[in-house]
């Protein structure tokens, strides 16, 4: 079985990249938002291949590729999606898609992309490239996609297995939220947008009749859902990013949780 994880942000993107790394099966991450590309991984023999798709700016399909032992990596921030092979002019492994561009010519790589076990961020598959959250949404609810989509890629969808991860811990989500201290300029706003999006999204797959299960991200069975041997903790990756965006105390997390709550039950 091949899946299509639709969900929002903070939603258990790396842990389902590390999972299906555990299980020795193949991953796709599309780009949050554009230019458009995406990092595939699949396993061969005891490593594995990592190959990466974009448009330069004269809208050609490149792709890279690496082989990487990954067995040390499930719990790496460093080894996050935005991980490449090659250092920037900074001097990081960083993604340099400050090079890339959104284009059509990008579907050509989309057999790849259909191949892999797993396919998250799939709605940049439909043309959605929004810049954040709302905008994305926006995007999905008036049906305008920043780029012409394939032709066939609903059939497509069609014949995976459509996944719509959602919290139902509402205060656990902005818990999530609220912790990744400056990650976002207004996190209350967020919490919103995720919650709305995340009621939307069945609304959405439902109008394209493009199957799906919903899976809470609190109490799911991961074995069981994904078809999975293995299994990590689901709380497992949710402290990757803290190093990334420190707390020194002088923010009181607990507090913004709890009158979040008041203001939005």
């Amino acid at each position: 079985m091949k899946y299509t994880y639709f969900s929002t942000i903070k939603s258990g993107k790396h842990l389902m990249r590390s999972l299906f790394w555990l299980n020795n099966r193949s991953t796709c991450i599309m780009s949050q938002s554009s230019p458009l590309w995406a990092a595939l991984s699949k396993p061969i023999g005891k490593l594995y291949k990592l190959e990466w798709f974009w448009c330069d700016k004269e809208n050609k399909l490149q792709t890279h590729n690496h082989f990487l032992d990954v067995t040390d990596k499930f719990f790496s921030s460093h080894y996050s999606e935005y991980w490449y092979p090659i250092k920037d002019h900074r001097g990081y492994n960083y993604l340099p898609y400050d090079e890339w561009v959104t284009h059509e010519n990008f579907w050509d790589c989309l057999d790849s992309i259909m191949e892999s076990d797993i396919i998250t961020n799939p709605f940049q598959l439909l043309g959605y490239t929004g810049k954040d959250i709302h905008k994305l949404l926006q995007q999905v609810k008036n049906n305008s996609p920043s780029i012409k989509p394939h032709p066939d890629i609903i059939q497509q969808l069609r014949k995976r297995k459509g996944i719509v991860a959602y919290k139902e811990d509402i205060e656990h989500l902005a818990f999530n939220i609220f912790s990744l201290v400056g990650a976002f300029s207004d996190p209350v706003k967020t919490i919103n947008q995720v919650r709305e999006f995340q009621k939307y999204m069945p609304i959405f797959l439902d109008k394209h009749d493009i199957p799906y299960e919903m899976f809470s991200l609190d109490n799911g069975d991961y074995a069981k859902t994904f078809e999975l041997n293995k299994v990590l903790q689901r709380d497992s990756t949710q402290t990757i990013w803290n190093s990334t965006f420190p707390n020194d105390g002088a923010i009181d997390v607990k507090k913004q949780v709890s009158d979040y709550m008041v203001n939005y039950p």
